[in-house]
């Protein structure tokens, strides 16, 4: 969902090429994107700034490789909820507050959520998910484990939402 702020300061083509730059580079070195670029410096330093204030860009985060992190089982929770008035939003915060879910989809179709999990071990899953079935507003909820990750490449996905 757009902000307010968005609005206020204009995405231009210019702040599609530093922003892909960006993502071809894994890096924000100013000096560097700049070059690629062909703008100066601080015309790069000025629109990440406008695109921070303008709430286009949330931060600035390193991409680690997963296999160094200890959260080595990733699941995905189908989540049904009680139907109420607002249920999608109500019943989605409480989920997201749950340690161990890194994202909540309110989707369409035969579910009303789909929780993305991260856990240590299968100990730490269990315990997500008897947390998550006891959750108010939850019905039922069915998990699924991941085997292997063959595909998990969140900054190219947004690299081609932004060069669209």
């Amino acid at each position: 969902m757009r902000s307010k702020k968005n609005t206020e300061v204009p995405f231009n083509s210019l702040d599609k090429k530093i922003l892909s730059t960006i993502f071809d580079l894994k890096d924000m070195n100013l000096s560097t994107v700049s070059k690629k670029v062909g703008v100066s410096k601080s015309t790069v330093h000025n629109r990440l700034k406008k695109l921070k204030s303008g709430e286009y860009i949330n931060g600035v985060i390193p991409l680690i490789d997963r296999s160094f992190l200890s959260k080595s089982i990733t699941a995905f929770s189908m989540i049904n909820a009680r139907y109420g008035p607002e249920y999608a939003e109500e019943v989605g915060k409480r989920i997201s507050k749950i340690k161990g879910i890194w994202a909540v989809y309110f989707v369409l179709g035969s579910n009303d959520f789909v929780a993305l999990i991260r856990a240590r071990d299968k100990s730490e899953l269990e315990k997500i998910v008897n947390e998550l079935s006891k959750t108010e507003g939850v019905e039922r909820s069915e998990t699924i484990m991941a085997l292997n990750t063959l595909k998990e490449d969140f900054p190219e996905s947004l690299k081609l939402i932004v060069n669209e």
